[in-house]
């Protein structure tokens, strides 16, 4: 009877030893997946920049090819948000003063870039349709890129 508490006491003994062994072989690693995954969330989340009422100076472009089609909608103010990966971002608030059941398509709106060249976004996320002359929250993405949003572009009729 003896024994078997001894027989225990050397069985938990080797488990937890070679748990230990383990344990410290993998720590490292980690640690250091751990830092590499922190690194990359803190690459990819987005930071405010600044916030512009109205659409902000943009010069006018020369080529047709760079203007948005035309709309009835007007940007009230947006925030951009940016990221070390180059993530580029707005939330903007925008008018619509054209007939309700319409949406903001990329085509209608697009940001001028601090390497001198006008980008649509990618994709514009807006909760539902447009009504007759309201205002919502829109956000706008752009694909990545170095160059910094100097402001929006719409075109009116």
């Amino acid at each position: 009877m003896s024994i078997r508490p001894a027989l225990l006491a050397i069985a938990s003994l080797v488990s937890f030893s070679s748990y230990a062994l383990n344990f410290h072989d993998k720590a490292p690693n980690d640690e250091l997946n751990d830092i590499k995954q922190s690194l990359e969330q803190a690459q990819n989340t987005l930071h405010y920049e600044r916030t512009v009422n109205g659409t902000g100076y943009v010069p006018t472009p020369k080529d047709n090819s760079d203007k948005p089609a035309r709309s009835y909608f007007e940007v009230v103010s947006y925030d951009i948000y940016t990221s070390q990966s180059g993530k580029r971002v707005i939330q903007a608030i925008v008018t619509n003063h054209s007939g309700g059941g319409i949406v903001l398509k990329p085509q209608q709106i697009k940001a001028y870039l601090s390497n001198s060249t006008y980008v649509e976004p990618v994709r514009i996320k807006q909760e539902g349709r447009f009504t007759q002359n309201e205002t919502k929250s829109v956000t706008l993405y752009f694909e990545d890129t170095d160059a910094s949003i100097l402001g929006l572009l719409l075109r009116s009729y």
